[in-house]
């Protein structure tokens, strides 16, 4: 008989565990290339890495009763732009400055925005849940006029971040058969940039997972869990008419 009901708190909070430890793991093993040339596999690994610390927030988001554990939603795990979308709300949550000037531009916009997400977070989170998740739950949505998305929040949504992780990989080739890219485009720039923006991605979630503020903003970070349980009301109410059938 086919199981049904929300998975276990328990359950979750294992699998979000091992996320966190497999994502550290990596990050782990990419200094065991610190010193290689080109640095494009530690770069890839890196990646790899941020796309397991996204999956375990979205499996917090299942555990927290935010998003149900559907078909759509498992999909949304697998799918590498999803968990990209969701690094993007990530970096928002954090709240990460280098230079005390950036922290006060930051400060001042979210006094200006009051309740209300930037344009490209409520895009991202639009993108991740509506054009995505919903359209593999219900295919016949359709909206009365076309929303106007943040360009990057597109852009990731499309795979621009994903084929920068794959041309750390492969040898891209052109419609000619010509070479348009290979592994040693990334610079050490890029590794240690997303090098970093990974740590604050397991320290964002690790505190999330217990219940800590650490690791994130707590206003950015509300703001973005009353935003995501608004957006995930259908799927949620989809998920328990579909327990009631099988009930």
């Amino acid at each position: 008989m086919k199981k049904s009901g929300a998975p276990l708190p328990e359950i979750l909070d294992k699998t979000i565990t091992a996320c966190l430890d497999n994502g550290t793991r990596l990050l782990d093993e990419s200094y065991d290339l610190e010193f290689r040339d080109p640095v494009a596999t530690r770069f890839y690994l890196i990646l790899i890495a941020q796309e397991e610390f996204a999956k375990a927030f979205i499996l917090y988001l299942v555990r927290e009763g935010i998003a149900p554990l559907n078909s759509s939603v498992q999909r949304a795990i697998k799918d590498h732009a999803c968990k990209q979308l969701v690094g993007m709300i990530l970096d928002y949550m954090i709240m990460h400055w280098e230079e005390v000037v950036e922290l006060h531009a930051m400060i001042e916009r979210d006094l200006d925005l009051g309740n209300r997400l930037p344009h490209e977070i409520a895009s991202a989170l639009e993108l991740l849940c509506y054009e995505k998740i919903s359209r593999w739950t219900k295919d016949n949505l359709a909206w009365v006029e076309e929303p106007e998305y943040d360009r990057q929040a597109v852009a990731i949504s499309k795979g621009k971040k994903d084929r920068r992780k794959q041309d750390a990989l492969y040898v891209r080739i052109g419609g000619q058969g010509e070479v348009c890219s290979t592994p040693v485009v990334i610079t050490d720039q890029e590794v240690e940039r997303e090098l970093e923006r990974a740590k604050r991605y397991r320290g964002c979630v690790f505190g999330a997972q217990r219940g800590e503020d650490a690791g994130f903003d707590r206003s950015r970070f509300d703001k973005v869990i009353e935003a995501l349980t608004l957006l995930f009301e259908s799927e949620r109410r989809h998920a328990a008419q579909s327990a009631g059938a099988l009930g």
